[in-house]
């Protein structure tokens, strides 16, 4: 119960990330014409940027405390971000023009 704000807090600022990829899916299986693919990049590039943050804020944590007086709290979201910071940074990457996604499947 010590982390219950923190998680409260971390749930309330992926919720709009959540939303609009959910939301962008759901347009897309309905083959709907206003660029629903638009919503599920602009909330993974989202989610990525948080990602970063929180990211951040774990190393500079794990710099002052170390790993073994860190609480588990920091290190389960810190595998958490980490899972979603790859998907985004793979946007970011082709968002970028870094990578071509195409060239993987041809």
């Amino acid at each position: 119960m010590k982390y219950r704000y923190k998680i409260l807090i971390q749930i309330a600022i992926l919720f709009l990330p959540f939303l609009l990829i959910i939301d962008g899916i759901i347009g897309l299986a309905n083959r709907d014409p206003f660029h629903p693919d638009v919503l599920v990049t602009f909330g993974l590039l989202i989610t990525g940027i948080i990602s970063v943050f929180n990211i951040l804020d774990f190393i500079t944590r794990l710099k002052d405390l170390g790993w073994h007086d860190l609480n588990i709290y920091y290190k389960i979201f810190f595998c958490f971000h980490l899972i979603l910071f790859i998907p985004s940074l793979i946007v970011w990457l082709y968002l970028f023009g870094v990578v071509n996604p195409y060239s993987f499947f041809w």
